[in-house]
């Protein structure tokens, strides 16, 4: 599967399939998306009408991980005092110096993406 990366609208990364003609995250911005889909309408909508000792993320599809990021990131700069439980699969995880580079134009994550960098497993290509 060819994958390239691509500056969206916004100016930030994400990564298109040539074969499907698919990109990871909206065109019209990477992390415009990941911060209104996934952090405002999500995160911050849930832990706004829940009273949880601990909410838990479940992302289909791991991408570039630009979504956990963001919840990570989020999450710390919280007062909150729940847990945050991130479960996620990926069926063609990225090879990480791709990775490394789709998540490398956000300054407000750097040093998160580095540690999620060092902390991930190789991906392993093929089954």
């Amino acid at each position: 599967m060819k994958r390239k990366i691509i500056i969206t609208a916004d100016g930030s990364k994400t990564i298109h399939i040539e074969d499907w003609n698919e990109q990871y995250h909206s065109k019209h911005g990477a992390i415009q998306e990941a911060q209104h889909v996934f952090i405002k309408e999500g995160l911050q909508h849930y832990s706004a009408n829940n009273k949880s000792t601990s909410v838990d993320i479940l992302e289909i599809g791991f991408g570039t991980g630009l979504n956990f990021l963001a919840a990570w990131d989020t999450w710390r700069k919280s007062s909150q005092t729940c847990r945050l439980i991130f479960f996620t699969c990926e069926l063609y995880p990225l090879e990480q110096e791709l990775q490394r580079q789709a998540l490398g134009p956000y300054d407000e994550l750097a040093e998160l993406a580095k540690t999620l960098l060092e902390r991930l497993p190789k991906a392993k290509q093929g089954f």
